[in-house]
């Protein structure tokens, strides 16, 4: 066999475990029964090109972090300089597996391609969540920007818009007390609204804020919910340094909590969740589509290099 054909015949064997790297990453997640949330890209700050130093150093990032998803449900890692310094931080729910974080961690990097040219997107999913950007995120508290996941249909909007109220109050507060006993800023809540219903609520901070600013970041991103939303009996806001989520349902969901599942299961197909960014707004298109599938074979052929 000449070079040349060797050279082919090992280049299409590259292609064909890439492809089946992609294709068996999709079919985990689909174990894992991730759920995929939203996504925006923003260009505030920048664009970037195909060659850059910027995508060459968000590629390095995610491969550092990707090693430690494995054994952690934060992390954050930041390279390079200037405008190519690249500052990478995603964060699992704490009551997933480990296993679960993982993957969706994995799925996270791959929906990066859709927010391509753009120095910074938020991807978000029930599991987890991933930011990057080239600005300073780590260590601070960031509670823009912000990604809102509803539905209204509280018909009592001033009973409901009370019980949830005191049961978001109550749910901060022991979110941002946890941390001094389990070393984690979580909490979740259950409260029984009726006869028949109940809300079910969660909060989560990065571990790298203070208390108050865990407090701060979930009254933040809660005021400026209910201050949009009225009468939403599923909500779940997600930021870079916290998240909060509830659902007022009259079945018991299973743990760990899945809220947009249930929503869609109790709600089907009357009513479908809408999307509100504080910043940016989501871009996808064929184009995009496109690029995704190339850069995603692209990474799996370096890791087999």
């Amino acid at each position: 066999m000449t070079k040349s054909r060797k050279i082919a015949s090992s280049f299409l064997l590259k292609m064909k475990l890439a492809l089946f790297i992609i294709i068996s990453s999709f079919l985990i997640i689909s174990k894992a029964q991730l759920t995929y949330i939203h996504q925006d890209c923003y260009d505030n700050y920048g664009r970037y090109g195909l060659l850059s130093n910027y995508r060459a150093n968000l590629e390095r990032a995610i491969t550092e972090l990707t090693t430690t998803a494995t054994t952690t449900y934060f992390s954050n890692y930041t390279t390079g300089i200037g405008q190519d310094r690249v500052n990478a931080l995603y964060s699992c729910r704490y009551d997933v597996s480990p296993q679960v974080c993982q993957n969706c961690f994995a799925s996270t990097t791959r929906n990066i391609s859709w927010c391509f040219s753009s120095v910074e997107g938020l991807i978000a999913y029930e599991e987890c969540t991933l930011h990057y950007s080239n600005r300073s995120i780590s260590g601070l508290m960031e509670d823009l920007p912000r990604l809102y996941h509803y539905s209204t249909g509280v018909e009592e909007t001033t009973r409901f818009t009370l019980v949830l109220e005191n049961t978001v109050t109550d749910l901060i507060t022991t979110a941002a007390s946890e941390f001094l006993i389990s070393s984690r800023y979580f909490a979740t809540a259950t409260v029984r609204y009726s006869g028949s219903e109940t809300i079910y609520a969660l909060a989560q901070c990065n571990p790298d804020i203070t208390s108050f600013e865990c407090r701060t970041c979930l009254r933040t991103g809660f005021d400026g919910f209910t201050s949009n939303f009225t009468g939403a009996n599923y909500g779940q806001i997600f930021m870079t340094s916290c998240r909060l989520s509830y659902i007022l349902s009259s079945e018991v969901p299973s743990r760990p909590w899945r809220f947009a599942q249930t929503f869609l299961q109790l709600n089907q197909p009357r009513f479908t969740p809408r999307y509100f960014s504080s910043i940016g707004t989501r871009r996808s298109s064929i184009v995009g589509a496109i690029i995704a599938t190339i850069m995603s074979v692209a990474l799996s052929l370096k890791l087999l290099q």
